[in-house]
């Protein structure tokens, strides 16, 4: 299982290729400023990464209903091709759940990319648990209570033993 840890600056470099590599690429030099970014590691080697914003309550100001207060919202995710389906997205996804969860915050929503594996990432987030929350459609928002998330990766894990 890989190690949940907070970015640091020997990381950059290896970031920008992983998100490059899954079409989300900075186009220049990665900064984490003003974002909570954790990376998973494995053998001392970076394979994940999550940009995730604790005090972002989307949607809440304008009034929508599906978007309940102190949410969390994971802006992007990204594993490397050789580690997919090992664990590694669910960690990052539990990791920022469990912070949210620390910082008050009871709702975790995000918006799936688009592009060729759409399916896959929208596949992947209802595993997780995630489920949309506003009417399908490109930029439509998807999240559940952290709670769920955190419930779920206890079931999951003593399931495991």
């Amino acid at each position: 299982m890989p190690l949940i840890r907070d970015i640091t600056p020997a990381d950059c470099s290896v970031v920008e290729e992983l998100l490059d590599s899954n079409d989300l690429g900075v186009c220049g030099f990665y900064n984490s400023e003003g974002l909570d970014v954790v990376v998973a590691e494995l053998h001392e080697s970076v394979i994940g990464i999550a940009e995730f914003r604790l005090d972002y309550d989307f949607g809440r100001d304008e009034g929508r209903p599906a978007h309940p207060g102190e949410q969390a919202w994971i802006l992007t995710m990204a594993v490397a091709d050789a580690h997919r389906r090992h664990g590694v997205g669910r960690a990052l996804v539990t990791e920022i759940a469990r912070r949210a969860q620390d910082a008050g915050r009871t709702f975790l929503a995000l918006v799936p990319q688009d592009g060729d594996d759409a399916a896959d990432r929208e596949t992947f987030f209802q595993a997780c648990g995630l489920a949309p929350i506003e009417p399908d459609g490109p930029g439509a928002a998807w999240g559940c209570p952290v709670s769920e998330i955190l419930t779920a990766r206890g079931a999951a894990s003593v399931e495991g033993r």
